[in-house]
């Protein structure tokens, strides 16, 4: 039984010039950039020449190597108290169908490297017969040198990603005076848009900034494509607060965009499937 634990560069034109039909504008008197739309890039190429994984996926997960003392339950409810101090656990799993059953996994929001020093930190042991599971590392900054010029603050949690809701969500994902929003399908409503710390802030080599993927170090999409993500999005602990937030960017309402790709690109990668043909005539 698993139980989860649910929780280019804008070129510096004069004040509101508009740089062809791309959407981009220059900086306004705030010195800030804005990019409210932007042509989709060659997502083909992006993703044949995507760099190769940093990490074997094999070391995300570590199986037990003994059997259960006989205070399993007593050992793995310890271990679930610490890591719970800390908000670390995604989940655990028991070793039977009963709830009372001992802990016999879990799934953390800790790289294994992370987990292994805050043990040796502890000065602890780490059960044998318990199986672990870890997120992959990040390999890319929050934001690049590139980008943080033009924006104000970049609204992203820096706890790491669990379990995901599942439902699909979309909408355009656009930088304006130097601030994120969101505007969602079929609403009228701007919103400001608020990143997992997956996702990161990055400028092209023709000059647009995009979100791209922390782990992979993939562009994920430009700012002012639509985007899809997994939704819906709690706001996570860590990165800027709220008061922060609104002090940059407004007191408009906070949206959760989660680590959204464009969607051009999710095409890309997963083409859409042609209709099913008519069947010929006499045959239902």
């Amino acid at each position: 039984m698993r139980i989860p634990v649910l929780l280019p560069l804008v070129a510096l034109t004069a004040c509101g010039a508009n740089n062809g039909d791309t959407g981009v504008t220059g900086p306004v008197e705030s010195g800030y950039a804005t990019q409210l739309e932007a042509p989709a890039p060659d997502y083909a190429r992006i993703l044949r020449e995507a760099p190769p994984q940093q990490f074997d996926f094999e070391s995300l997960r570590r199986e037990g190597t003994g059997s259960p003392p006989v205070n399993a339950k007593q050992v793995g409810e310890t271990w679930l108290q610490r890591l719970q101090a800390l908000d670390l656990v995604d989940g655990y799993g028991l070793s039977g169908k009963d709830d009372d059953t001992p802990i016999a996994s879990f799934d953390l929001r800790l790289t294994a490297d992370d987990f292994d020093a805050w043990v040796e930190e502890n000065g602890w042991e780490v059960p044998p017969h318990l199986r672990w599971s870890f997120v992959p590392p990040l390999t890319m900054p929050r934001v690049s040198e590139a980008a943080a010029e033009g924006i104000r603050i970049w609204p992203s949690s820096e706890q790491r990603t669990g379990l995901q809701l599942q439902a699909a969500g979309g909408g355009r994902i656009f930088l304006r005076d130097g601030c994120f929003y969101v505007q969602r399908r079929g609403q009228d409503e701007q919103q400001l848009a608020w990143f997992h710390t997956e996702t990161g802030l990055d400028v092209d080599d023709e000059g647009y900034y995009v979100l791209v993927n922390r782990v992979s170090g993939e562009v994920e999409g430009r700012l002012g494509e639509e985007f899809i993500w997994a939704s819906p999005n709690p706001i996570t602990p860590g990165g800027p607060s709220m008061e922060e937030l609104r002090e940059a960017c407004g007191d408009g309402e906070v949206f959760g965009v989660a680590n959204p790709s464009a969607e051009a690109k999710m095409n890309t990668r997963y083409p859409p499937s042609a209709p099913d043909a008519m069947p010929p005539p006499g045959i239902e």
